[in-house]
């Protein structure tokens, strides 16, 4: 059996955000860490990849160069509802990747600062002990003495390490075409994202969505539908149904596409985060049920999984009891609370109104555009 410091169970965002977090505190960190990815790079991820601006900041005091990475900055995010359009130009910060280029830049990036990455290697039992977590793989087994779950909203982390309360969970299906058309090209070309609140009347708490990306060099949309299911009584929106209306309305046959859809686990301050030599982060921890956003908090996740882990291998206290309270107290743990409070705000009501009030000023900063009719 191999013995490790830390283990990091899954290799997105947030376990190597958490890995890079702390080879910047002590790039003696490196030797310590071990990184259990199933998948290989680049893997595939359902995700509309949409960074904000906390995102791009953290990477950025990472010292990476998102440069290095096919994306498509937007210089216009559109909020549609009915007949009424909001436009910010300027302030928002939000950038569109796709998660098998983005995910495999950053392993990359780990590997390059020495951290053992296992690829292709799957989790298939967990037990904490006195000494930490013992962790079996279908290569062999290994004992930490302290463990990040960072294996997302279906991972196996929370299931058999007793946390298995994941509190609420939103849904989303998704898919890709390439750019086709005097609508999709205008999109692309003036790098517009669209975020369209008028299905919300019919059961739908949440959005449609279009953004522009690159997949193998050649430009696509990203579209779906996201349901936050702020309001668990009310009838569960047909995704399906609503997500081929609104194909539909842009000239494309749903029976032609390939759908995906994936849960998205909320983050809920009361929701146990930590356990004593276990840390969970991203979306095993929760993610924004406003947007549905979770790769900047991601990021976020791992510097203070990172900050957290450092402070209990100096005290030798791996009870992790401070870590909930340190997110909570973080930029990106008060801004995920914020959208906890304004998801509830906005898609309780059936007929929401669309105001910039309703987004969080971590991902609008500054409106410049003007709302109009006729959207």
């Amino acid at each position: 059996m191999e013995r490790w410091d830390l283990i990091i169970v899954g290799g997105g965002p947030a376990g190597l955000s958490t890995a890079l977090h702390l080879c910047r505190l002590d790039p003696a960190w490196a030797a310590r860490i071990l990184i259990l990815e199933k998948a290989r790079y680049p893997r595939h991820k359902l995700c509309g990849g949409g960074i904000t601006e906390y995102g791009l900041r953290c990477l950025s005091g990472l010292g990476l160069d998102i440069a290095e990475v096919p994306r498509v900055p937007i210089d216009e995010l559109r909020m549609v509802r009915g007949r009424h359009r909001a436009s910010f130009h300027s302030g928002h910060g939000l950038t569109i990747f796709r998660r098998d280029a983005f995910d495999a830049w950053l392993a990359q990036k780990v590997l390059a600062a020495g951290v053992r990455l296992s690829q292709g290697e799957t989790v298939s039992r967990l037990e904490t002990t006195k000494g930490g977590v013992q962790v079996t793989t279908d290569r062999g087994s290994y004992l930490a003495r302290a463990l990040v779950a960072a294996d997302g909203s279906n991972g196996i982390c929370r299931r058999q390490l007793g946390a298995a309360d994941l509190g609420r969970v939103g849904r989303a299906i998704e898919l890709l075409t390439p750019v086709r058309g005097p609508l999709d090209e205008a999109l692309f070309s003036k790098r517009v994202a669209v975020f369209d609140f008028s299905p919300a009347p019919a059961d739908l708490q949440g959005y449609y969505w279009d953004f522009p990306c690159w997949v193998d060099g050649r430009p696509h949309i990203n579209r779906g539908v996201y349901d936050a299911r702020t309001a668990p009584e009310r009838p569960r929106a047909d995704l399906k149904a609503i997500l081929a209306g609104c194909l539909a309305e842009r000239e494309i046959d749903i029976a032609s596409c390939e759908l995906m859809g994936h849960p998205i686990r909320w983050f809920e301050p009361t929701l146990a985060l930590s356990q004593p030599h276990v840390l969970y982060a991203g979306d095993s921890a929760g993610a924004d049920p406003l947007l549905g956003e979770g790769i900047a908090f991601a990021l976020g996740y791992g510097g203070v999984a990172a900050d957290t882990l450092a402070a209990a291998f100096r005290a030798r206290d791996f009870r992790f009891e401070d870590y909930s309270a340190r997110l909570r107290a973080s930029e990106y743990g008060q801004i995920l609370e914020d959208r906890v409070r304004q998801a509830k705000q906005l898609y309780r009501h059936r007929h929401p109104l669309l105001l910039p009030t309703f987004m969080p000023n971590s991902f609008v900063q500054r409106r410049s555009g003007t709302s109009d009719r006729g959207a």
